[in-house]
């Protein structure tokens, strides 16, 4: 790891980062099937939720409009009903998105496009294995991959801790993302210096 991590650029920059600790040690170590679990899992299983919900929606509807002459009664009470639940859908697809926001939290950090170091707040143990969400600025482009932590230092200013991550199972178009991100960041950082 450590000749691949010489390849890639490493920059310091504001990234927003979200993560939920999965195990600690060797319990998801990259091996087996586990390791190709990514974050976009659980949203593909919510996508396809909504898929469902929509096909049931126009299952509803056809069936409403067979219904409409014989029993007017029954197709408004239906209706009235489907409308309830989207409603409810709705905020519950409101409340997902609003709690993703707010689980980010905009960090400096040092990344590359093998493993991405950070002060937090809170301690981990050396081996956790952690699901993560990275968002890039400006463009505000969404990464998810997994992690494992390497090192988890106290802050040498007293306050938090220096995390540092190696990533594993990131999406090869991710990973490109990444690395374009990084080369551009740079260019622009050095550009920045020669204008000074």
């Amino acid at each position: 790891m450590l000749d691949e991590r010489r390849r890639y650029f490493r920059i310091n920059e504001r990234v927003g980062i979200a993560y939920q600790m999965l195990s600690t040690g060797s319990a998801l170590s990259g091996d087996g099937p586990e390791a190709s679990f990514l974050v976009r899992e659980s949203n593909s299983k919510f996508a396809g939720i909504l898929n469902e919900i929509e096909a049931l929606d126009e299952a509803i509807e056809h069936e409403l409009g067979e219904l409409t002459e014989s029993h007017p009664a029954v197709v408004k009470l239906v209706s009235l009903f489907n409308q309830k639940l989207e409603r409810v859908i709705s905020h519950i697809v409101l409340d997902n998105q609003l709690i993703s926001r707010l689980a980010r939290r905009l960090k400096e950090a040092n990344i590359s496009a093998c493993g991405i170091a950070f002060v937090n707040d809170e301690t981990v143990d050396v081996g956790t294995s952690l699901k993560m969400e990275l968002t890039l600025y400006p463009d505000e482009q969404t990464l998810l991959t997994r992690g494992r932590v390497v090192a988890c230092e106290p802050e040498l200013e007293g306050a938090g801790y220096y995390w540092r991550v190696d990533f594993f199972g990131m999406e090869k178009a991710d990973q490109e993302t990444l690395i374009q991100h990084v080369v551009r960041s740079q260019s622009q950082q050095l550009k920045n210096k020669l204008k000074v």
